[in-house]
């Protein structure tokens, strides 16, 4: 049980890791943005779409490249320098051995996916898959310390770099391997200031005895991510072979603007949840009620953002990209649903892996592609691209989240009436505020102008609607102290609760071996 100081460290860690991880993406995906503004006035859709299958087979490999076995360093609940040699020696040999793989069948994987201009690309990519090894330990062991402030400036000066790269590239026409040689580059510097910033950096060395305990915990889950990222890239393999590059770069567009958002709230996720509640769990907290709050965050954060684009859909890809990519705006539509269901599935994709019940993930994943791989084939030949849109949103809402809210109560006890309360106010509120955005936009004339009076509106109204919720949020010296009493039934993400309940701890047999 933790002491009264050191459930304020920890929820000091927490916070600070929170607001460094939300602010940092924020900068990141503004930027990013910024970026592809500029690059799509450079680049023509086709070039995006040969990317596009390059990045395809790249998501692929690299969800393999360290075997999951990173992740075990980021739990709290595990001493890292016993497994730290171990992990790396693991992550070293998987990686150079699927990025030479990679590099080797490039060509006819890219005749597989429909179009042999994807080669370069994919050997250059192929470079990015071997790296992943040498720069996984460090960190995940920066993810372990909540160090979100030299997560981000990694990520800040390797993206700066990057783009410049891209930018430059591009303007010589070097077309797609422009993008491949510019995420290798961003890649190589984030993964050096990753290790000049971590506290510790573990030499190759292998430990016999925590092998099977590691691939027992790292394989399933790298076999969900593998599974996972076949859900998130099947349409391009069924887009590549059933339409063309220009649709497909077309859908790369309108698919990477519909999980912005909830890429930057994942991006926090993936980076908090799983040293967060792991720690939770060790020292008896309040599992339950945390679960409630977090899903309410993220839905408060996801769900306007989701009817924002479908409602502004036209407008915000004329301003941001010009209108030669125009015709993506059904297809962000139909995948903005898809975004706001996946992060919430993200959320408890997280949790779940706490308990270390990776194998669980398989599961969900296994069963969402049987179900998405028909989807997609029936949408493409019904509807074309807005046909894949509503199948991937169709899919996560039926199969994908209901599996995960299923395993999760089973899991940490929590009740699905409990999540359905918590989503309930920011469900209710972004349908509202998306129809008074829509109605707001005839007002004008203009894409431009169009954009900011939705976003204006719809925003404003969000906000009004949702101030029981986030108030509680605004620093004491912003309002008054009548405003921070407690709201009765609202629940907060109160680490001070940390050792006052009697929740189990879980330990898993990674835990067990280490603790031998």
């Amino acid at each position: 049980m933790l002491s009264s100081e050191e459930q304020t460290g920890l929820t000091r860690q927490i916070r600070a890791g929170a607001v460094w991880a939300a602010g940092g993406n924020i900068v990141m995906r503004m930027t990013n943005v910024a970026v592809m503004a500029v690059v799509a006035r450079i680049v023509a859709p086709d070039e995006l779409g040969v990317f596009a299958l390059a990045m395809t087979v790249h998501a692929f490999v690299v969800s393999m490249a360290e075997l999951g076995v990173a992740s075990a360093l980021a739990r709290s609940d595990i001493d890292p320098d016993q497994i730290g040699p171990t992990v790396t020696t693991i992550a070293l040999m998987a990686s150079l051995v699927l990025g030479g793989l990679m590099a080797v069948f490039a060509q006819p994987i890219a005749v597989t996916l429909g179009t042999t201009e994807a080669t370069d690309s994919i050997r250059i990519m192929a470079l990015g898959v071997a790296m992943i090894g040498i720069f996984a330990a460090p960190g995940a062991i920066l993810q372990r310390e909540f160090r979100q402030d030299q997560i981000f400036m990694s990520t800040l000066v390797s993206f700066v770099i990057g783009s410049g790269v891209l930018v430059g590239l591009g303007a010589a026409g070097w077309g797609p391997e422009a993008f491949a040689w510019s995420r290798v580059v961003t890649q190589l510097v984030a993964g050096f200031l990753l290790i000049r910033f971590s506290s510790k950096y573990y030499k190759p060395g292998i430990n016999t005895k925590l092998v099977p305990a590691l691939i027992k915990f790292g394989l399933p889950l790298a076999a969900a991510n593998l599974l996972s990222q076949v859900l998130l890239n099947a349409d391009y393999v069924f887009i590549g072979q059933m339409l063309d590059v220009a649709d497909l770069g077309l859908y790369m567009l309108a698919f990477g603007l519909s999980v912005w958002a909830t890429s930057l709230i994942g991006s926090v996720l993936n980076g908090l949840v799983l040293p967060a509640v792991s720690a939770i769990r060790r020292n008896g907290g309040d599992l339950v009620k945390t679960i409630a709050t977090a899903t309410q965050m993220v839905a408060w954060i996801a769900f306007p953002i989701t009817g924002c684009m479908v409602v502004l859909a036209e407008p915000i890809i004329t301003v941001l990209y010009g209108d030669q990519w125009g015709e993506a705006a059904p297809v962000l539509r139909a995948l903005a649903i898809y975004g706001a269901v996946f992060v919430l599935g993200l959320l408890f994709a997280n949790i779940i892996i706490t308990g270390g019940n990776t194998g669980v993930l398989l599961v969900v994943q296994v069963a969402s592609l049987v179900a998405l791989l028909p989807a997609l084939w029936v949408g493409i030949n019904f509807a074309g691209l807005i046909g894949v849109g509503y199948a991937h949103a169709i899919v996560a809402l039926l199969v994908s989240l209901p599996v995960y809210v299923s395993v999760m109560r089973k899991t940490t006890g929590v009740k699905i009436s409990s999540l359905v309360r918590s989503v309930r106010i920011p469900v209710l509120a972004s349908v509202i505020a998306s129809v008074l955005a829509w109605v707001s936009t005839f007002m004008v004339e203009s894409p431009l102008a169009t954009l900011a009076v939705g976003l204006a509106i719809g925003g404003c109204s969000y906000m009004l609607m949702t101030f029981r919720l986030w108030r509680d949020y605004i620093p004491a010296k912003l309002h008054s102290k009548s405003s921070q009493r407690r709201i009765p039934g609202k629940t907060d993400l109160n680490l001070s609760s940390v050792g006052q309940t009697e929740e189990p701890v879980v330990v898993d047999s990674l835990t067990k071996e280490v603790q031998k």
